[in-house]
């Protein structure tokens, strides 16, 4: 046998064996990667897993109607589950609508707020007081005219 044919061969079968290391070097990356995390990823999907559930309304003592009978109250909707979550808002309910409409979002606010007052029926005034944090203000719902005052704190 010359040595040309022998010299051929060698590459080729140095390619199909480093690829078979290298797929068994593979595989055990993955076992050592699943025993390491895997009572982490066991533990998480066990969280996911908990149901929550929410409890969500206007509140009915924190509440204005003006003349022609649109409701803007305080809304809150928790939700239980790996802990509680609150959502604080403002919503103004159309007279006659089903749905209500979000006036602004804010953080849990001290004792005796929000406070609404009517102008009239097309002006509202919302003071939420001292807030930490206060979102998605929505100045104009239809004819209804609303502003807000707050101060922030830390």
């Amino acid at each position: 046998m010359d040595r040309k044919g022998l010299g051929r061969c060698v590459p080729r079968r140095l390619a199909v064996t480093m690829r078979g290391r290298l797929w068994w070097a593979v595989v055990a990356a993955f076992l050592v990667l699943l025993v390491a995390f895997g009572p982490e990823l066991l533990r998480l999907g066990m969280l996911l897993a908990i149901p929550w559930n929410c409890d969500e309304g206007m509140a009915s003592d924190w509440r204005a109607v003006n003349a022609r009978g649109d409701i803007v109250a305080a809304y809150a909707k928790a939700c239980t589950g790996v802990g509680t979550v609150v959502d604080y808002s403002v919503v103004l309910q159309a007279r006659g609508a089903d749905k209500v409409t979000t006036l602004v979002e804010h953080s849990e606010l001290y004792y005796g707020y929000p406070k609404f007052r009517w102008i009239d029926d097309d002006a509202l005034s919302i003071d939420l007081g001292n807030v930490r944090a206060v979102w998605g203000k929505v100045d104009r719902v239809g004819s209804i005219r609303i502003a807000y005052s707050y101060s922030k704190i830390e």
